[in-house]
């Protein structure tokens, strides 16, 4: 029997995001790349920032 931890619950919730947020991001740079622009760029540039200091994070716990 496996018992619920103050882990487990955020972990499910995350995984749900994260599965959420990969959608997302890929609808974001197709739209992007069907119609480049500076100004799209530059929102696909903050997007990877803050998915590196995301990552960053893990790998540092």
């Amino acid at each position: 029997m496996t018992t619920s931890t103050s882990f487990d619950a955020p972990l499910a919730a995350i995984t749900n995001s994260l599965t959420q947020l990969r959608d997302d991001v890929g609808s974001l740079v197709d739209a992007a790349s069907r119609h480049p622009t500076a100004q799209r760029r530059a929102a696909l540039v903050d997007v990877h920032h803050q998915l590196r200091l995301l990552g960053q994070r893990v790998n540092a716990a």
